[in-house]
């Protein structure tokens, strides 16, 4: 290799000039540039396509429901609202006449002049916190007190007996202490059994409360509107036996059906029985949803179990207009109205207005025809 390389210098040397330029020194030899191996990467996987889950069917509008469950809510919510007012009872035997009172002044508001309606807006105050707590107390059991004084109210019930409504002042006078003494029921009267005298000759028997007037006819209104939901119970496929065979049928919804057969019965005690009852708690429009709820509840309402916790709050509620229709098995020439359908209307302006409507069909034996 040596040899080889000194005769290439030597034949180069007489190629070039006599005095070549001085060769340069020899470049080592080239290291070969080690070109690393390219890395072998796994098998790239296909990208896993993460699996959406299925998402809940929302609930339908009620325009989408089918005719006959639109009637079924309307028929709790009327059951609902007549359980409403049915349990304005359980607060006090007088909460309803405190109430009806005050919105007969209320309502005489144009007979009363200006300088004798100091006491209109404390009252308006009060019913307001009346429906709120439903009834007399508020959550804490704390009586709700008048914030006005009794020679307001008799000066306003004067002014409006000279040209309008008579005799408010006698009603304002029996419930004058309700409303504004702290003292006179502080606590929520109790509806259970006297306890039993001791015996001797001095001692007297202990009466006990008596159910108030008007409850049993507004529990009847409350029964007759679940009866006519019980006529609008979904059908749905169930097994049943004929002749030894099992077929199939489409019959009234089973846990529907005793979810209001249990109603009715708890309905169907004695009054004072009922308002003793833990489950008389539930009758109330804050609890039951406007009777959106009333059937999922209707287990713990006839099992004597209380509700717990305090009743949320309530809101303005989508309200119904039934259409009514003449029924095709009437006799002769009488026409009997039938439910034909239930559109759903919008709620109220506010909770006034709402506790207004509440009344009204909580009272009533009518569809509310418009």
């Amino acid at each position: 290799m040596q040899r080889h390389w000194v005769m290439a210098l030597i034949v180069a040397s007489g190629l070039l000039a006599q005095t070549p330029p001085p060769t340069p020194p020899q470049e080592p030899p080239a290291t070969p540039v080690q070109v690393p191996a390219p890395e072998t990467k796994p098998a790239q996987e296909p990208p896993v396509v993460p699996q959406e889950e299925p998402k809940a069917a929302e609930p339908k509008g009620f325009d989408q429901l089918r005719p006959t469950q639109r009637k079924l809510a309307y028929t709790l919510y009327r059951a609902a609202l007549s359980a409403h007012e049915l349990g304005f009872y359980h607060s006090h035997p007088r909460a309803l006449e405190v109430r009806e009172t005050l919105e007969a002044l209320v309502k005489a508001k144009l007979d009363i002049p200006e300088k004798a309606s100091a006491a209109l807006a404390p009252v308006e105050a009060y019913l307001a916190k009346f429906n709120t707590n439903h009834g007399l107390y508020d959550a804490e059991g704390k009586k709700l007190l008048l914030e006005s004084t009794w020679k307001d109210l008799q000066t306003a019930a004067r002014a409006a007996a000279k040209t309008g409504p008579k005799g408010l002042e006698p009603r304002l006078a029996k419930i004058k202490g309700l409303l504004l003494d702290a003292k006179v029921d502080a606590a929520a009267p109790g509806w259970a059994e006297p306890e039993a005298p001791a015996k001797g000759k001095k001692a007297k028997a202990v009466k006990g409360p008596k159910a108030p007037e008007g409850f049993a006819g507004q529990k009847a209104i409350t029964a007759l509107w679940v009866k006519r939901a019980q006529a609008w119970i979904e059908n749905t496929a169930q097994e049943v036996d004929v002749k030894g065979e099992k077929k199939s049928r489409r019959l009234p919804d089973p846990v529907q059906t005793k979810a209001l057969n249990d109603l009715l019965a708890w309905l169907d005690k004695d009054d004072l029985d009922l308002l003793r009852d833990p489950g008389f708690g539930w009758l109330d429009a804050r609890r039951l949803n406007g009777g959106a709820t009333l059937l999922s509840k209707a287990a713990d309402i006839a099992a004597s179990k209380a509700p717990e916790g305090p009743a949320p709050e309530l809101v303005p509620l989508p309200t119904f207009e039934p259409v009514m229709a003449d029924s095709k098995f009437g006799k002769g020439e009488e026409k009997r109205p039938v439910l034909a359908d239930v559109k759903q209307g919008p709620a109220p302006a506010n909770l006034a207005d709402q506790a207004a409507l509440f009344q009204k069909l909580g009272r009533s034996r009518d569809y509310d025809v418009k």
